[in-house]
């Protein structure tokens, strides 16, 4: 589903002027089926995918305290659609999504799910009330591409939904940002910077032309998924809800740690919270912990090898970076102000390129088309 499609602005101006023009009472229940109608619509196979999840997730956590039996049987049906469609969907571009072989937005409302089930296990969730959960997953603005947004949050908003104009001009300008990100920097400044660079150098120097190639993959993803985020965010002000952020400027950060912390937000904490937490409360290996959060990230993106790597790739770098920090310690402390920055920068573009070519790698198909495609990069061969 494209955000920026002609039906999909049409649906988010009428969905939110109906939205306030409803009585208090119905507006909820406009949504939900609003959202139920809208993902029939572009995909019936999404909205069968999702009402099964949804009933799973209501049904096995509607008593007082939600037993561990009950929270693995519901996160097994759950994790076992996920899977299925992942694992039957084979590899997907990710800058070009919209395949429906694999329900829209199924990593998302998946993990939303499991998130709820989970914060019921845990008893931070109390008594709930079913069209509050029904309102939370078909919650259209982030049905699609995130945020992966929380559900107490969303409650307390649900309490509290009224009309604000500050909110609403918050939410026009945060989609607005969103379709220059997407329009005007992705689809048109970083693919006429490709388009110029590659041509330019295509006889001149093969590790150039990968060069520009990894920069702008970079560069797109960032615009498209930031871009989508922004969107979405934008959408849900319009109708008086605050999900969470998923971008804080990721490669503007100096080591791969703070840009974990900063690059799809709400995916990486749901794992730190879900995966990191738990790995760690059984092993008491934050090394471990660190890995399998890691590799849990690239297998929602993918269930393959080269998604496998990329994990392993990025949770290895981590923990390599943790480990630097007692080394750290231990040199000596730079004095200079002109020394510092220099250093700070030169850890800007060493942690952004160290991600871009992660992003360049797992974009190949296997190990082997990996390592050609990084020695063509480093000796042009």
């Amino acid at each position: 589903m494209s955000f920026l499609s002609g039906f999909w602005l049409a649906t988010m101006v009428v969905v939110t002027l109906l939205y306030w023009v409803l009585p208090a009472r119905f507006r909820f229940l406009f949504l939900t089926g609003a959202s139920a109608l809208f993902l029939g619509y572009v995909d019936w196979l999404s909205l069968v995918t999702l009402s099964v999840m949804t009933i799973a997730t209501i049904l096995f956590t509607r008593s007082s305290s939600v037993s561990g039996t009950r929270a693995v049987a519901a996160i097994a049906v759950i994790a076992a659609f996920f899977l299925g469609f992942k694992i039957i969907s084979g590899p997907l571009d990710f800058l070009n999504a919209g395949d429906v072989l694999i329900p829209l937005g199924i990593g998302y409302y998946t993990l939303r799910c499991i998130h709820f089930v989970l914060e019921r296990y845990k008893g931070q969730i109390g008594r709930f009330e079913p069209q509050n959960v029904l309102s939370y997953l078909f919650f259209v603005p982030t049905l699609f591409i995130g945020p992966i947004h929380r559900y107490p949050e969303f409650a307390r908003d649900l309490r509290r939904n009224r009309w604000d104009s500050d909110t609403f001009l918050e939410g026009i300008e945060r989609i607005i940002f969103g379709y220059i990100k997407i329009a005007l920097l992705g689809n048109f400044l970083t693919v006429l910077f490709q388009d110029a660079g590659t041509t330019f150098f295509a006889t001149r120097s093969a590790s150039v032309v990968v060069y520009i190639e990894m920069v702008a993959i970079g560069l797109n993803l960032y615009f498209q998924f930031s871009g989508h985020s922004d969107i979405a965010i934008g959408f849900a002000r319009l109708l008086g809800f605050r999900v969470m952020e998923n971008f804080s400027w990721p490669y503007l950060k100096q080591n791969i740690g703070a840009f974990w912390r900063s690059w799809h937000i709400s995916l990486t904490s749901w794992s730190r919270e879900y995966v990191f937490a738990g790995v760690v409360a059984i092993t008491r290996s934050p090394f471990l912990g660190t890995l399998c959060s890691l590799i849990a990230i690239g297998f929602w993106h993918e269930v393959s090898l080269r998604y496998l790597l990329w994990g392993l790739y990025h949770g290895l770098a981590i923990v390599a970076w943790q480990r630097f920090q007692t080394v750290k310690q231990r040199l000596p402390e730079i004095r200079s102000l002109a020394l510092r920055r220099l250093y700070a920068g030169l850890c800007v573009v060493l942690t952004v390129h160290f991600v871009w070519l992660g992003f360049l790698l797992v974009r190949q198909d296997g190990p082997l088309e990996m390592w050609q495609t990084l020695r063509t990069l480093l000796t042009g061969s």
